[in-house]
């Protein structure tokens, strides 16, 4: 995914169409209550889970592979907060922290077994003895048609530009490695009738309770809770997030 060329419309379209995912905000002010701090947020992004953790005091190292998205962050939040560029997969930081967390899912942007494992064993060596690693996954990725041909999701103001976004998303779903690979179509067009046109592409990996249950004990991680939505609920069957909280515990590595 070009995170970098996404960036100028992450924010704004998260708050045109994400109505449901907000409600995470208060599941990780919740948890970073419960298990304290120095934390360590993996895919930071812009920020959107970053400075309300910030404004309640928490003390938060922040990772991304995309300058653009860290550069945003930054204007934000100032000093306030530690930045590191890198992916999460090879992240090598000089500290241990308390409480480890991914949101919106973007742990499953993982497309390999060996990714998965690769970000987990990072996770581990970053954690203090008795750690928390908190997640949310969607379980329910690939319930969809195989094939969606290019199709309308919406036209809207876009301020920051003084013009008109209209974007257009198609996906495929790879069923042998439970992938779903979406391409989305950007069309910018502004008050004098300039065009400028954005093509991202995303990728994510379903992933089984099952599956996750194996990584984390690969990891060593045990598992002490999995929740059914952002209010920390039981799991259902048309539960939309799967919330792990998987704590560090002593046994060994087994990759």
């Amino acid at each position: 995914m070009d995170w970098n060329g996404y960036a100028r419309y992450y924010d704004w379209e998260f708050d045109l169409i994400c109505t449901d995912q907000r409600k995470d905000v208060n599941l990780w002010l919740k948890l970073a209550e419960r298990f304290g701090d120095p934390i360590l947020e993996l895919c930071c992004g812009s920020g959107r889970i970053t400075i309300p953790l910030l404004e309640k005091g928490f003390t938060i190292t922040a990772i991304d592979n995309s300058p653009q998205m860290l550069q945003i962050l930054q204007k934000k939040a100032g000093n306030k907060v530690e930045t590191i560029l890198s992916d999460m997969t090879s992240f090598q930081l000089k500290k241990k922290y308390k409480f480890v967390f991914i949101s919106y899912s973007s742990f499953q942007q993982l497309l390999t077994q060996k990714e998965q494992l690769q970000c987990l064993q990072r996770i581990n060596e970053h954690l203090e003895d008795g750690g928390v690693l908190a997640m949310d996954i969607n379980p329910s990725i690939c319930d969809e048609p195989d094939i969606l041909g290019k199709t309308h999701h919406y036209t809207a103001e876009y301020p920051p530009g003084n013009s008109t976004v209209t974007m257009y998303t198609s996906h495929r779903i790879d069923r042998k490695n439970q992938i779903k690979h979406w391409e989305d179509t950007y069309l910018e067009i502004d008050k004098t009738g300039n065009e400028r046109t954005f093509v991202n592409h995303i990728s994510l990996k379903e992933c089984s309770i099952d599956a996750m249950k194996k990584l984390f004990s690969k990891c060593g991680f045990e598992i002490e809770n999995i929740y059914g939505d952002f209010e920390l609920g039981d799991v259902k069957e048309d539960s939309s997030n799967l919330i792990y909280i998987a704590r560090k515990c002593n046994s060994k590595l087994r990759l």
